[in-house]
């Protein structure tokens, strides 16, 4: 009987969900109009056209791998992204510098760029035995046709080719020239009032036979936590200079709360449930996936889960890979709660949605039910999640309210340092440094 509620309820949230087979209209609730209207390109990472899913923007050979690159070598970044509609469009990208700040910087393009200063996005594919029809699309960075020559951080843009403000997606990308060495260290935070759920990164960066005339204003630290641009931190200062050594010592900025595991479910293979994942079974027009119920973990003591730190990797077991052989299913998220939460919204948020609140994965509470519950179209393959909590009127989400914070959790950190070349007014990018919470 419980089985059978269960499943009239995941139903009836169906039903209020607009499907993308067989249709141009996305399976998701859209944002408002405005926020797909044409626009001049915004130096974030971001989606303005809703018929446009599951973007990933990595270092080539690892979807899981940072967009990093250094400078001058054979490395890559790459972009996929896949479009709903049923006929390819013409699109174009360009790549353009930014300052340190992801403000755009004051060098001309031919400053930064060998070769074309925009190209075409060739040879989409069309998708193949999926139920939901799709084209994928995919480019790299640099290419023969276009490479940068100056280290930095990097806007991919993407644009319908007759309308460089039509912008499709953009996405952020680092060129590092590895002229320094950093050295860095994640701890329990050593503010007793947050010890038990923070942690703090510790930094020391070696400017070995870089000039640096000016280390406090001309060298500039940003510290990420899971690669979330969306609570970078900067303005960091050292706190001793010995010799060609620059020493931030628990520096306030970079204590980050630590967190907790992601949650994770998997999708590649629908023939039976798999990790996390309660039921599948032929849905209306995609298949659907009932993910096993996730109460709320704020007040539970940590547990060691292996997570890949809010990420997610496109995979169908069926066909070796190819991403135009994965499919598109509704996978129903599940929160159980006696009540709603007053005063703000609950969001399902991870690496597919660019770790942001946003408006088609915003959590319904059922009340029959008693917890919220969300149906979104995913792509087949593994991913991580975790539920936010977004106060009215807030821009950042709390994730400790509902998953609580621990400083034991395991997290990934970039530490990017940059150097103010007044000469050519920019910023050059000349360190970044991967740093484990476990291994170092």
């Amino acid at each position: 009987m419980k089985r059978l509620r269960r499943v009239h309820a995941v139903r009836a949230l169906l039903a209020l969900l607009p499907l993308a087979c067989g249709s141009t209209q996305p399976a998701m609730d859209a944002l408002s109009p405005e926020y797909y209207e044409p626009r001049t390109v915004q130096y974030r990472d971001e989606v303005f056209d809703p018929l446009i899913r599951t973007v990933q923007c990595f270092k080539g050979g690892f979807e899981l791998a940072a967009p990093v690159i250094e400078l001058g070598s054979t490395e890559f970044v790459e972009l996929r992204f896949d479009d709903l509609r049923t006929t390819t469009l013409d699109l174009s990208y360009t790549i353009e510098h930014c300052n340190a700040d992801w403000t755009p910087s004051d060098l001309a393009k031919g400053q930064y760029i060998d070769g074309a200063f925009i190209d075409l996005v060739r040879a989409p594919r069309m998708s193949f035995n999926t139920l939901q029809p799709f084209f994928h699309y995919s480019l790299q960075v640099p290419n023969p046709m276009m490479r940068p020559t100056r280290s930095g951080n990097y806007i991919l843009k993407v644009f319908q080719s007759d309308d460089e403000t039509a912008v499709m997606v953009t996405r952020r990308f680092l060129v590092v020239e590895k002229v320094i060495g950093i050295d860095a260290r994640v701890m329990a935070s050593r503010d007793v009032q947050v010890r038990d759920v923070a942690q703090q990164v510790d930094i020391t960066v070696r400017t070995n036979d870089l000039t640096v005339i000016d280390p406090f204003g001309d060298i500039k630290v940003a510290v990420l936590q899971n690669l979330n641009w969306n609570d970078v931190r900067t303005g960091l200062k050292p706190r001793f200079i010995r010799n060609d050594e620059l020493i931030y010592d628990h520096p306030p900025e970079a204590q980050f709360m630590g967190g907790n595991e992601y949650r994770n479910f998997e999708i590649k293979n629908l023939r039976y449930p798999s990790l996390r994942v309660a039921s599948v079974r032929t849905g209306q027009q995609l298949m659907e996936a009932v993910l096993s119920d996730d109460p709320s973990r704020h007040i539970r003591v940590y547990l060691e889960q292996p997570d890949v730190n809010g990420r997610f990797l496109i995979r169908n077991d069926d066909v070796d890979g190819d991403p135009t052989g994965a499919d598109y299913v509704n996978v129903v998220f599940s929160l159980p709660m006696d009540a709603p939460l007053p005063g703000g919204d609950v969001y399902v948020v991870g690496g597919f949605c660019d770790l942001l609140c946003r408006k088609e994965y915003r959590m319904q509470y059922v009340p029959d039910r008693k917890r919220y519950m969300l149906v979104a179209p995913l792509k087949q393959g593994f991913y991580d999640y975790q539920f936010a909590w977004l106060p009215h009127g807030a821009h950042l989400p709390d994730l400790t309210r509902l998953e609580g914070s621990h400083f034991q959790t395991e997290n990934d950190y970039l530490v990017l340092v940059y150097l103010r070349d007044h000469q050519q007014r920019c910023d050059r990018l000349v360190g970044a440094r991967f740093v484990n919470s476990r291994r170092g």
